[in-house]
């Protein structure tokens, strides 16, 4: 009988701890859909000529957006962008990384990967339309383990900076 005791208190216990380490007992689901509607800043951009095939243009951008959200974590951040685009013609790729620093004073980064496509309108004006999706990779705080993502559609622009649509959701 005591024996019986014992191995359902040391079950409880492993079953307990289990949970507890894998972050399954007590996760918080967090809706972190929100949309920019234009960068605050270019921190910075450059834009190299690699060679390899006509038309290849690689651009590094860093850039501060501010993202909207009914969310008061999120609503009014500040976010540090870094961004790589491969353009081939009109065409490409987007990846990079991205801080967001929320009103708690905690932190998340963010790593994405999409396409787009550029238009010419005139000479001194384009368009970037471009789309992709997006992972959490790392947070502070309450935020340490936060897993999740989701999905980012927007317009780049010479005229207003960046227009996105995000839709987010995460566990933490």
């Amino acid at each position: 009988m005591k024996m019986r005791s014992t191995l359902r208190t040391i079950s409880s216990v492993g079953i307990l701890a289990f949970l507890l380490t894998t972050g399954h007992a007590f996760a918080v689901t967090w809706d972190c859909s929100s949309k920019k509607e234009a960068s605050k800043e270019t921190i910075s951009s450059h834009t190299i000529k690699p060679g390899d095939h006509p038309g290849r243009e690689l651009v590094q951008i860093e850039r501060v957006d501010i993202i909207i959200s009914d969310d008061p974590e999120l609503n009014g951040i500040e976010s540090t962008v870094y961004v790589h685009l491969d353009h081939l013609g009109a065409t490409g790729d987007n990846t990079g990384y991205e801080v967001w620093p929320l009103n708690s004073g905690e932190k998340v980064w963010v790593k994405f990967h999409g396409t787009h496509y550029f238009v010419q309108k005139s000479e001194d004006d384009w368009e970037l339309p471009y789309m992709g999706v997006f992972r959490f990779i790392a947070g502070t705080g309450k935020y340490r383990a936060i897993r999740g993502g989701g999905t980012y559609k927007g317009v780049a622009s010479s005229t207003y900076g960046v227009r996105q649509e995000i839709i987010c959701s995460a566990e933490y």
